[in-house]
């Protein structure tokens, strides 16, 4: 079993949280949201549960320690941490066939800080 951490910024903002929040709020009158929103939590409970052995199209590996999380066309950047911890970094809607090397290059700078 694994600990998953979501990334805070400076300013103590989750992207992740945040984004997770507004589909909570939207899911009541949104069929689209609420189903978003359970997808996002079932793949982040696998990948607590399984790591990223549980390979595609759950999980897939970017470049170096980077990893993407891939519930329906959202991506989840996230990263292994010590003592068994993933930290989620990042959410973006996923709208062309690769992965937007600006998307990556962030990604890079969030797991540096």
């Amino acid at each position: 079993m694994y600990e998953i951490e979501f990334y805070y910024d400076k300013n103590g903002r989750s992207d992740i949280v945040d984004m997770l929040d507004n589909l909570k709020k939207r899911s009541a009158t949104s069929k689209n949201d609420r189903i978003n929103r359970e997808k996002i939590l079932t793949y982040i409970g696998a990948l607590a549960k399984y790591g990223t052995r549980i390979g595609k199209p759950f999980v897939k590996h970017i470049d170096g320690g980077l990893w993407e999380l891939r519930p329906l066309s959202n991506r989840i950047f996230f990263f292994y941490w010590k003592d068994n911890k993933f930290v989620l970094l990042h959410h973006f809607m996923k709208k062309t066939q690769k992965t937007p090397p600006k998307e990556i290059k962030q990604k890079r700078l969030f797991g540096k800080e």
